[in-house]
């Protein structure tokens, strides 16, 4: 079939690529020259583009994989994502009863992305954008995550990775963090006490799909001076049984985490 004169064979080229890394997580630049029936060095002025333009990332062994930019774009173009239907009508009750801004977020790599949240009515409030990316190791959100991870896959994941100050509350080190991560897994529930942002608090637990896998959070956050520990006691519960009714939608009967 003869295509249309205006056909781009290189943007189907880089299309194919895209669509591969989807199917096979991540592959060397050799594997995707066979799998594609292209020549190496042309494989690789693709892939070294894609890199640049932030569609993809290298593993150690300098394999390619897919980055989280084409799930970021993909939030940004719409609204329809089935786990954000089913939980904006949670953060919607959080933020009424609790008047806070309320949040849904996700890990990536070491970062958390903010895929939706319902801001607090109060003029002094915390403003992150939908599609934002913070530090996982210093947020409420990104700990109850990480803390529903094995500790081997952690250490992977912060390897080499130096663990930025954002206030002087930020945890030190990869050590001090996984003792914090251990604590949170206990409890159920993790608090950022001003360590991502000073005059910020933060409370979160995790979310959990039907095979167990920790696949978000929920949070609500607001300055320290409305959110006091007196209140967090008393939203914490609340939260917590919150968690695990999403967490039941999503499939989770157990509400535990499959490490």
């Amino acid at each position: 079939m003869k295509k249309p004169y205006y056909y781009i064979g290189s943007l189907e080229k880089a299309t194919k690529i895209l669509e591969l890394l989807a199917e096979f997580s991540e592959l060397s630049v050799s594997e995707i020259a066979r799998k594609l029936g292209m020549y190496r060095s042309a494989a690789h002025r693709f892939l070294a583009t894609l890199k640049t333009l932030g569609f993809l990332d290298q593993s150690e062994n300098s394999n390619y994989k897919l980055s989280f930019k084409l799930f970021e774009l993909g939030i940004k173009a719409t609204n329809r994502l089935e786990v954000r239907q089913i939980i904006h009508p949670f953060l919607v009750d959080l933020r009424t009863r609790h008047e806070e801004t309320a949040n849904l977020g996700i890990v990536d790599g070491v970062d958390v992305i903010y895929l939706d949240k319902v801001e607090s009515t109060h003029l002094l409030r915390m403003d992150l954008a939908i599609g934002c990316r913070v530090p996982s190791y210093c947020t409420a959100l990104g700990k109850a995550i990480l803390a529903n991870r094995g500790e081997s896959e952690i250490e992977g994941l912060f390897r080499g990775v130096k663990l930025e100050r954002r206030t002087p509350k930020t945890v030190k080190n990869l050590t001090a963090l996984l003792g914090h991560l251990r604590e949170i897994r206990k409890q159920g529930y993790a608090i950022d006490n001003e360590e991502n942002y000073t005059g910020i608090r933060c409370l979160a637990v995790p979310i959990f799909n039907y095979t167990g896998k920790c696949i978000g959070a929920i949070s609500i956050a607001g300055p320290t001076v409305r959110m006091t520990y007196e209140k967090i006691e008393k939203m914490k519960l609340d939260l917590i049984s919150i968690g695990k009714t999403i967490s039941l939608k999503l499939g989770n009967v157990t509400n535990t985490a499959a490490i």
